[in-house]
Formats: C-alpha cells, structure tokens, sequence
C-alpha cells in the first residue's frame, strides 16, 4: 500500500508520500464571476468540471478528453478511453474506492479543532493510478458529496 498525507499551501490540497515528496495537488480557481478546480501532476494540468443534475458529477480531463468521470447516482467513478475501467465508491467517515469488490483507496479524515483546513490520509493499492487518488480525493471530500455519503 502507498500512504500519502494532505497539506495546505497557498490555498491547495496538496498530496505528498511519506517521505515529503509531492505527488500532486488540487488547486481551487476563483475568478470574479466564476470558481472552479484543476489538478496539477506530473507537470500537467488536468481540469475538473462539475457536470450533471445539480452539479454533483465532475469530469476530470485535459487536452486529449476525458479521463474520468462520476456517477453520483450509482456511486461510481469511471475511467473513459481504451482502457475502461468502473470504480464503486462509498462516502462516509473513510472514503472508499472500489474495483470488483477489492479496496483500492481509503481516505480517513483528520480533523484538528486548531487548524482550518483537516488533513487527509489516503492510503492506495501500489496498482492504483496517482491521478486516480487525486482525482477520488477531490470529489470525496468536496461539500457537494456529502450527498452521496451516510452521514456518519
């Protein structure tokens, strides 16, 4: 299992691994009129946009289409192109992703009653795509999931 932990600079959900290295990281966009988020890995820019009813699905993608897509309504995360692949998820106290019934990433929240911002532990199968984590831990942990989630 890979183990990476969240910080925040300047206002971006940064992922880092054990060791302090920087695995990639959220950024949050706001313009006068409109806001909007983008992850940054591997030195690439992927943006993320919210889709779909209410806007509770996102799509992540860049240049070439998109990458991955949610569907909130069936709890899962899909990977578009050649490869397709269904991901389950379930939104609770630890966010959990899913293939074929295996885990493949957990994120545990860590709230501290002194900081503004909690820290989020992910933990994810070595098989699991980088971008894939980023991506899951954006929409997991964004206002808009809870819906999704049991409230526990």
């Amino acid at each position: 299992m890979k183990r990476y932990i969240t910080q925040i600079s300047n206002k971006q959900l940064v992922l880092v691994s054990e060791d302090q290295k920087e695995i990639g990281r959220i950024v949050e966009l706001n313009k006068f009129f409109s806001s909007g988020h983008y992850i940054i890995f591997n030195s690439r820019s992927y943006d993320i946009k919210n889709v779909g009813f209410l806007k509770n699905d996102a799509e992540l993608f860049n240049s070439k289409g998109v990458i991955y897509f949610t569907d909130l309504g069936k709890e899962r995360i899909i990977k578009s192109g050649a490869d397709v692949r269904i991901y389950n998820f379930k939104l609770s106290k630890a966010n959990q992703l899913f293939e074929k019934g295996k885990l493949l990433i957990e994120i545990i929240t860590e709230e501290k009653k002194k900081l503004k911002y909690p820290t989020y532990h992910v933990e994810l199968d070595e098989s699991v795509d980088d971008l894939l984590a980023l991506f899951f831990l954006h929409y997991s942990t964004q206002e808009f999931s809870s819906i999704g989630g049991d409230g526990d």
